[in-house]
């Protein structure tokens, strides 16, 4: 028990130390870039950043070195916007940071609450090295660390232009705001609901049917969906809306729509084929009412 933790503690220090020197290697290329384009930079220096922790999980053969980072460089991105600038009027900034950081600091503190050390990987990870060995070497910095990196900057692509308008608070950024809390709550209900299931089904593989598990297959990914679809209520509140602003919260439930959720359901059904019943009668996504279970009447019928 007490090498297992000191195990963990050790790479925990590890992943700080690794995000540290990612973080200022990130700076460090913002600085050093002379453009005028914030977005630009800002993408650079991400990249950056994404490619040094990709390294590290090369050299430690773990692609979980990267689990972190969609939650902990958003707040740093938009406070690197805000300090280069310099912003006049700050309410609506400030309502736009302090969901980021609310959804960070909970998005860390449950990949904190899972993590054990370095001989953990995700299991979606090991799937696609295993599945496409030759392909990998791809797949761990495309699939794996670029694009989530990529994807979570799309969302935030509109911050500098929201930061030089200098927006007040308004009925937008106010409904942005109120549904990015609500999401960030869902999530974190979603997640104690689960933990306390398993607590107490511990050796047992059932699936929960309780809390708001009962209305949706995936809470706590509706929660991160609804999340970003505030953002974009937030970010339209200051600079408007167009077809090109939906592309963000489109692309994020695109995600979770045809890959997070197939994947997550796939191996589920594979070690627990009860699943189908759920599938059959809850809603995948969004919160609803359950739907009645098909009987072998209605299989006939259909069939007709």
């Amino acid at each position: 028990m007490k090498k297992s933790l000191s195990k963990r503690v050790a790479s925990l220090w590890m992943i700080a130390g690794i995000y540290s020197l990612a973080v200022a290697f990130g700076v460090l290329t913002y600085l050093l870039v002379d453009w005028d384009n914030e977005i630009g930079k800002m993408l650079l220096a991400d990249v950056a950043a994404t490619l040094v922790v990709w390294l590290f999980g090369i050299v430690l053969d773990n692609s979980s070195v990267y689990d972190p980072y969609w939650s902990l460089i958003p707040p740093l991105m938009i406070a690197g916007w805000i300090l280069s600038l310099k912003p006049e009027r700050w309410e609506g900034i400030v309502a736009l940071g302090l969901v980021v950081l609310f959804w960070s600091i909970r998005l860390t503190r449950n990949w904190f609450g899972g993590w054990t050390d370095f001989d953990h990987q995700d299991w979606r990870y090991t799937m696609i090295r295993n599945s496409h060995p030759k392909l990998w070497f791809l797949a761990n910095l495309f699939g794996i660390n670029l694009m989530p990196t990529l994807i979570v900057f799309l969302q935030l692509a509109g911050v500098p232009a929201f930061i030089r308008k200098d927006p007040g608070l308004n009925a937008w950024i106010v409904s942005g705001l109120l549904i990015c809390l609500g999401a960030v709550i869902i999530q974190a209900t979603a997640d104690h609901q689960m933990e306390s299931f398993r607590k107490r089904n511990q050796g047992r593989k059932l699936c929960i049917d309780e809390g708001l598990w009962r209305y949706s297959r995936h809470p706590n990914y509706f929660g991160e969906v609804a999340m970003w679809w505030g953002v974009w209520l937030i970010l339209s509140g200051g600079i408007g809306m167009t077809m090109v602003s939906l592309i963000p919260p489109v692309t994020m439930t695109c995600l979770f729509l045809f890959i997070s959720i197939p994947m997550m359901e796939k191996k589920i059904l594979s070690t627990r084929p009860e699943y189908g019943k759920s599938i059959e009668t809850i809603s995948m996504l969004i919160p609803f009412f359950r739907r009645r279970p098909k009987t072998e009447e209605d299989s006939v019928i259909t069939r007709d």
